[in-house]
């Protein structure tokens, strides 16, 4: 038996390697293994919609402006392109696509680079989303494990891997955190920077060009800046609008001149894009056959498959359950599923294959402690915190308009989608600080469990977690038809196979 001077020190040494800096570098290095490794591995296209935005890149390819007056010939498959909100990441991507495309002919070869570019951005956005985290609370230790067991969950380097806006958005949307803190910073000392306010609503509006998900996000933002600056200067809102026309006054003249310049451009294109369908169509994102015609629309699968599911649902065959207690039980559960599953293209007909058990377990157990520790201490969670505050601000008001989607869309096609674990990845982290804060406050002065619980977590992450659900969970027809790249993974997935728990006995 070890006595308690013994596993004291056991804590202190495992606590400084969790907070070392070398241990956050072996993350991103893991990540980077595991992502790449797929990204090189994986068939095109994978199940997120990997034909779908890089065929919108070829699409964009074609124009030098993102402004479309007509729908591109031969781009019925995506919808109505023209009216698409979600375009940014696609425009911003044809200009590589059209210089590599001159020397590169394969379409294999470009997929691999454009999947390589967007492990990039995503290796960005845990880096930054790594200073979110020891901003909010966290510390070293803490936040390091929460990014291990972040690239540990099943579907982040299966996300990662593939051709997606949703690799763009997940740096964006740390960068959003980071410059919302500095504000709330900077309106605690009555000073606002001229400079970090307009370059956060450049970026946040931008951002909802990339994707129309960010709106929810934008929108916390605003309610949240403008909320905390009235709570804490009701009385002095003059002075802080003072003190920004004062740091305005300042600044060199070219940023004078560029920040306003890039914020009328913002704007401009958000109304160009969100603004104008909401006035025509009454809608961010109108139906695609309110822009085109049925016939049209009916060769973009997702519209065609939505469309016959409401057909059957107009004709009596087919209802959804209007009972929001039912639907939200079973909200919880696809999330949580697919955030833990392995699946495939169109190969194998989206064929996917069940988390393995340990991993998705710790996954239950997390949220279900994280969620107890803040619903009871909840006052002192976020008591002289606002950097946890926005945080939950931002996951709040971007989980229920996620909910909300999802639940209209089942009312409309009596179908469960919108249920993707991967709708979640932006905030993910975000969750991580507040949950983080809870239970450490939670678990008091308690070194020695606190240690211990996240070995024994992270342990159960290790059994399946991250690329070896891939691996084990995937067949041939998974990967790109090259033998030397079939070997290898049928090889990784055989080692992988015996020394990973894949079922758990009754």
């Amino acid at each position: 038996m070890l006595n308690r001077k013994t596993t004291g020190t056991i804590a202190n040494k495992v606590t400084a390697l969790l907070a070392s800096r070398r241990f956050f570098w072996f993350i991103i290095g893991f990540f980077l293994f595991e992502s790449v490794w797929i990204a090189f591995s994986a068939v095109y296209p994978q199940a997120f919609d990997e034909n779908f935005h890089f065929g919108l890149i070829q699409v964009y390819s074609h124009y030098w402006l993102p402004f479309l007056n007509h729908q591109p010939p031969n781009a019925n498959a995506f919808g109505a392109v023209a009216r698409d909100p979600s375009y940014l990441y696609h425009y911003l991507m044809s200009f590589p696509y059209r210089l590599l495309a001159q020397f590169i002919h394969s379409q294999t070869a470009l997929v691999i680079i454009f999947r390589l570019i967007d492990v990039s951005f995503f290796t960005a956005g845990i880096g930054l989303f790594r200073r979110v985290l020891l901003k909010s609370g966290l510390s070293k230790a803490l936040a390091n494990l929460s990014m291990l067991l972040f690239v540990l969950i099943p579907i982040v380097p299966q996300l990662a891997a593939q051709v997606s806006y949703d690799d763009l958005l997940f740096p964006l949307t740390a960068w959003i955190c980071l410059m919302s803190f500095q504000v709330i910073d900077q309106t605690k000392r009555q000073k606002i920077s001229f400079r970090t306010l307009t370059t956060l609503l450049i970026v946040a509006m931008l951002t909802c060009l990339v994707t129309y998900a960010a709106l929810p996000i934008l929108a916390a933002v605003a309610l949240f800046l403008l909320g905390f600056a009235y709570y804490k200067h009701r009385l002095n809102l003059k002075q802080l609008l003072d003190s920004f026309i004062a740091d305005f006054r300042l600044q060199r003249m070219w940023v004078k001149i560029l920040l306003p310049l890039l914020l009328v451009l913002a704007i401009g294109l958000l109304a160009q894009r969100d603004g104008y369908n909401l006035i025509k169509y009454h809608s961010v994102v109108p139906n695609c056959s309110t822009v085109l015609n049925v016939n049209q629309c009916s060769a973009y699968s997702v519209w065609y498959a939505s469309y016959s599911w409401h057909q059957e649902v107009i004709t009596g065959s087919s209802s959804a359950s209007t009972n929001i207690v039912v639907y939200s039980v079973k909200w919880l559960y696809w999330m949580w599923y697919r955030l833990f599953f392995a699946v495939n293209g169109p190969a194998s007909g989206f064929y996917s294959n069940p988390p393995l058990p340990l991993p998705a377990i710790a996954g239950v157990i997390i949220a279900t402690g994280s969620t107890l520790a803040l619903f009871i201490w909840r006052k002192r969670l976020f008591r002289g915190n606002p950097y946890l505050l926005f945080l939950f601000t931002v996951c709040a008001i971007y989980i229920v308009s996620l909910f909300i989607k999802g639940f209209s869309a089942y009312r409309y096609t009596a179908i469960l989608v919108n249920m993707n674990g991967r709708y979640l990845i932006p905030i993910l982290l975000p969750m991580a600080a507040i949950g983080g804060v809870a239970l450490s406050i939670a678990l008091g002065h308690m070194k020695r469990q606190k240690v211990l619980a996240a070995v024994v977590i992270a342990a159960m992450f290790l059994q399946g977690g991250g690329i070896l659900t891939f691996m084990i969970r995937s067949d041939q027809s998974w990967y790109w038809p090259n033998s030397s790249i079939v070997k290898v993974n049928s090889a990784a997935k055989k080692i992988a196979t015996h020394v990973v728990v894949k079922k758990v006995k009754r």
